[in-house]
C-alpha cells in the first residue's frame, strides 16, 4: 500500500493510493469501446484521470487484461468486434432516417399530384 500526501490548509495529508482490478480496468475500457459510455463520463464518474484511461485502453489492446499468452489476438479481436458494431449499429440509424425522410418526400410528392376537381 502506497501513500500519497497531500496538503490541505497548511497540513499534510496521507491518503491511501487506489488500486483497480484487472476486471474494473476492463469493464472501464469495453464501455468506452462499444460506446456506452464517453472516457469523460466515466473518468468523472469513477473520479479517475483520463491519461489513467488511455493506458487502460493500450494494455487492453496489448492483451494484458486476458490470462492466455495468445490473449493478445483474442483482445484485439474482441476490441475490433466491438468497434465494427458500433458502426453497424450507426449505420443502422443512418438507414432508418433515410428512410423516414424517402416516405416522407414520397407522400408530398403524391399530394403535389392530386388532382383538383
Amino acid at each position: 500500500m502506497r501513500l500519497k500526501s497531500q496538503e490541505i490548509g497548511g497540513l499534510i495529508a496521507m491518503r491511501e493510493r487506489r488500486n483497480f482490478s484487472d476486471d474494473f480496468k476492463k469493464q472501464v475500457v469495453e464501455s468506452i469501446v462499444s460506446g456506452s459510455a464517453t472516457q469523460a463520463e466515466l473518468a468523472r464518474q469513477y473520479k479517475i484521470s483520463p491519461v489513467m484511461i488511455n493506458r487502460w485502453k493500450k494494455d487492453y489492446k496489448d492483451g494484458k487484461f486476458f490470462e492466455n499468452v495468445s490473449s493478445y489476438d483474442m483482445a484485439r479481436h474482441e476490441l475490433r468486434i466491438r468497434e465494427l458494431e458500433r458502426l453497424v449499429g450507426r449505420l443502422t440509424l443512418e438507414n432508418e432516417i433515410l428512410k423516414k425522410t424517402r416516405d416522407l418526400d414520397t407522400r408530398e410528392k403524391k399530394d403535389d399530384l392530386s388532382i383538383i376537381t
